[in-house]
């Protein structure tokens, strides 16, 4: 059996002459430790208690609810004796689904911790930026069960008064519903009342990204002359070529073969059910994949542009003065490949369904028909064949 108890190191003694209280574990003729943030001078710990201090009788109950969270941990654990020591350590520091009054920046980390940073560092960093904003308003500390209707609708009146933009505010509030739902999943919280259910949240505003046939067309047969404006190029038009397939997914793709089958990296762990997408590639897409493919691995690099973030970033430099070739004066992003495919296909009549299927939404809860629809990947070819031959 393990044995926990409330120790200090003295040979760590920390650069200002005090030690980081410890909970030493002992199991299976191995010790490690747990270190905490309560920090004392030698003299001012014995016997695993804190003394000669005004405030110990504080700091120790916070320490003994802390030993208590790891023993309890420990105790419901079953098969121990099969465990190393840092096995125990790893199991009884992680919080066990539905573990209650877990605190927010807790909850945030846990989840974060599950998504891949290096492939979706966009998105990492959104999420990031979206919590630190609700951590600026409630503080450090917060419980989940903190998170009430009032509160949240005190949020979003601070949002607007620190004036930013409705979109702004609807992503951070859409984030922050996204790890409250994972908290609630993972029953470290349950709400009697919906924390959103008197919420007003602007509506994002709609951007008008899409470009027409005409202005695509000129993007293509534009005869340019800088290496970086044709990569810039290269990545808009295989994006739209696939059905307006996210660059994530492009640079992780094999692409020895005719055909594409994936599933969207931003959806796959967020959507329950089938969300492949398959669809057989285009010629019109061939030539580009050619150009950047390598042949032993079947996955693209643009040229100098070997990464994610390096081809994000020149997609920052340069899809602007791109835009401009076509004279597009409006908003113009990689986005706007994936939006004008849609776009295209809708004024050709193509259902929305199938255009859906194409680049991997999901078909709306409002409209049931479609519940007895099977979108299938001879669906998606003719209407991708569609989409393309209105550019010849």
């Amino acid at each position: 059996m393990a044995t926990l108890s409330l120790v200090i190191i003295p040979s760590k003694v920390l650069s200002d002459g005090t030690h980081k209280i410890r909970i030493r574990v002992a199991h299976n003729s191995d010790t490690r430790f747990i270190t905490t943030d309560i920090t004392v001078h030698e003299n001012e710990f014995k016997n695993g208690k804190i003394i000669r201090r005004p405030d110990k009788d504080f700091l120790n109950t916070k320490l003994q609810q802390q030993y208590n969270i790891y023993f309890k941990r420990y105790m419901e654990l079953e098969y121990t004796d099969s465990l190393t020591c840092a096995q125990l350590i790893k199991m009884i520091t992680t919080p066990r689904s539905g573990e209650k009054h877990r605190k927010f920046e807790d909850i945030v980390d846990e989840y974060l911790s599950q998504i891949d940073e290096e492939d979706r560092e966009k998105t990492y960093k959104l999420y990031k930026l979206a919590t630190n904003k609700f951590l600026q308003f409630v503080g450090p500390g917060s419980l989940m069960e903190h998170i009430t209707p009032i509160r949240i609708n005190q949020y979003i009146s601070w949002l607007t008064k620190a004036k930013l933009s409705s979109t702004t505010i609807n992503i951070y509030i859409t984030l922050l519903k996204v790890i409250i739902n994972y908290a609630t999943k993972m029953r470290y919280v349950s709400y009697d009342v919906d924390p959103f259910i008197t919420a007003k949240v602007p509506s994002a505003k709609k951007r008008e990204t899409q470009i027409t046939v005409e202005e695509l067309k000129t993007i293509r047969d534009a005869n340019l002359e800088h290496y970086n404006l044709n990569v810039t190029r290269d990545i808009f038009m295989l994006t739209y070529y696939l059905a307006g397939m996210n660059l994530v997914d492009i640079l992780a793709y094999d692409f020895r073969a005719d055909e594409i089958n994936y599933v969207r990296k931003k959806t796959k762990n967020t959507k329950e059910g089938e969300c492949l997408i398959s669809f057989s590639i285009p010629e019109e897409a061939k030539p580009i994949i050619n150009k950047y493919m390598k042949k032993s691995t079947g996955k693209i690099v643009f040229g100098k542009y070997k990464n994610y973030v390096s081809c994000y970033n020149l997609l920052a430099r340069k899809i602007n003065k791109l835009g401009k070739v076509a004279g597009i004066k409006h908003r113009f992003t990689l986005y706007s490949a994936r939006k004008s495919f849609v776009q295209h296909g809708y004024d050709l009549g193509i259902p929305l369904s199938t255009l859906e299927y194409c680049i991997g939404q999901s078909m709306k809860e409002d409209r049931p028909i479609f519940n007895y629809v099977t979108i299938m990947r001879k669906h998606a070819d003719k209407a991708i064949r569609e989409i393309l031959d209105n550019l010849k």
